[in-house]
């Protein structure tokens, strides 16, 4: 069977179920390594000996849950599974993290990642790594916030809803290029809502550009996922991209 009562196992454990882009459809398909793993309910083992791939063009069992694919949507991957007939286990996509429109008969799932399509509705190129619950993605190349040369001098939010998941407290890659009106000016970054600044970048020579990757946690406001930053003066420029994220699943 595809999905088995099973107690000897760590809490919500997840082995292997490593995701990866298609590398003949990348723009639609997505494609999942063999593995194991609790479901949602830490009450069934779900597992596949076999890799799988998600057709987003299609829907149902490895496919789009419902609809059709969007554009700048973060998707939920999921493993489904059927506990009590036994049906092959599958993967699906979905915009809900907890509540998968699963196909007649399947009722066990565990979300395994996230993938995200740009404004062309194609699937965002990257890297997922990591095992067990604790895992990371990284962008193929970082992608741009609203923020191309920020110049606030006071917090200012920055919404990622388009390339994190809505997640309270998501650590998220930030790779950012401050370019300094004069020496000593410095771009500040913090979870939003924050009190204090998480990470401080300072420039040391006036119009030299600064880049950097930090770690910056985003915080739920308003249930959307943001950071905030600002800088030292008007006269300084900030452009602020999302490189990654890190996950628990």
């Amino acid at each position: 069977m595809s999905a088995l009562p099973f107690a000897n196992n760590p809490f919500l454990y997840i082995n292997g179920l490593e995701i990866s882009n298609n590398a003949t459809t990348p723009n639609t398909k997505l494609d999942i390594a063999a593995g194991q793993c609790r479901d949602s309910t830490d009450v069934y083992q779900i597992s596949t000996s076999s890799a799988l791939t998600i057709n987003a063009a299609t829907n149902g069992l490895n496919g789009l849950d419902t609809g059709s694919l969007a554009a700048s949507t973060v998707y939920a991957v999921h493993l489904v599974a059927d506990p009590v007939d036994g049906n092959t286990t599958g993967a699906m996509i979905s915009t809900s993290y907890t509540a998968p429109v699963l196909p007649f008969g399947y009722s066990a799932f565990r979300l395994i990642g996230y993938i995200v399509t740009d404004s062309s509705v194609h699937f965002l190129p990257g890297y997922w790594v990591g095992n067990n619950n604790a895992r990371m993605f990284m962008y193929d190349a970082p992608q741009a916030t609203a923020i191309t040369a920020g110049a606030d001098t006071s917090y200012t939010a920055i919404t990622l809803t388009a390339l994190v998941p809505t997640k309270d407290n998501t650590p998220v890659w930030i790779y950012s290029d401050l370019t300094p009106g004069a020496a000593g000016r410095a771009l500040y970054l913090q979870p939003t809502g924050a009190t204090g600044a998480a990470v401080i970048i300072t420039g040391q020579v006036s119009t030299v550009h600064v880049t950097a990757n930090s770690l910056v946690l985003a915080k739920l406001s308003s249930s959307v996922p943001k950071i905030s930053y600002k800088v030292s003066n008007g006269g300084d420029a900030a452009a602020i991209k999302v490189a990654g994220y890190q996950f628990y699943i």
